[in-house]
């Protein structure tokens, strides 16, 4: 099989990590295909942000954790489902350590000249992932914490524009699980197809 192939077909969330860092220049080169992603008009508005440092690291997966939890319960209250309860009462568990024990988070911002803002950011997400997953590490994408950028402590230290935009927090590492075979996958529904 292709080897392009392979790695998107075998990429997976990993939520286990070994206790284990990952070097910087592996972290700038899985940045770097992250930034060759397409992007809008090709204004390349990508910024990133690192952190390996393990009590930065606890420290922000916790904000993360409270931050998402007060969120969920204002939703759940608004509009009260499984779903949100769901995810209260596991946000509720203060040993929830959303980033999984990872030794890396990538953020990836966008600045105000970026065309198609999530499109972008998403896009190089996917090149961060689909780079660690080659280079044999595990990442997942962390939706908890989105709410770090209105965390002012967050935004001093990573030096973070004011009118910059955070759309995707990735965790890497290496996977604890020897078996990292891919999920499975219905085959893709083809709504239509002009011949």
């Amino acid at each position: 099989m292709n080897e392009v192939l392979k790695n998107i077909y075998e990429r997976r969330s990993v939520r286990a990590y070994a206790d284990k860092s990952v070097p910087e220049e592996t972290i700038r080169e899985i940045i770097k295909a992250g930034f060759h992603a397409p992007n809008g008009a090709n204004t390349q508005g990508l910024r990133f942000a690192v952190i390996t440092d393990k009590a930065k690291l606890k420290a922000y997966a916790e904000k993360g954790r409270i931050m998402s939890l007060t969120a969920f319960q204002k939703m759940n209250e608004q509009r009260p489902s499984d779903m949100t309860a769901n995810m209260v009462k596991q946000l509720s568990n203060p040993n929830n350590d959303i980033f999984y024990g990872a030794p890396a988070i990538v953020f990836i911002f966008t600045t105000p000249n970026c065309l198609t803002p999530v499109e972008d950011a998403s896009l190089a997400a996917e090149n961060v992932m689909l780079a660690a997953k080659s280079l044999g590490l595990g990442s997942c994408w962390i939706g908890f914490a989105k709410g770090l950028a209105h965390d002012p402590e967050f935004v001093k230290e990573m030096n973070v524009p004011a009118d910059h935009q955070l759309v995707a927090s990735i965790i890497l590492g290496y996977p604890k699980k020897e078996d990292m075979r891919s999920s499975v996958r219905d085959e893709p529904q083809v709504l239509g197809w002009l011949r």
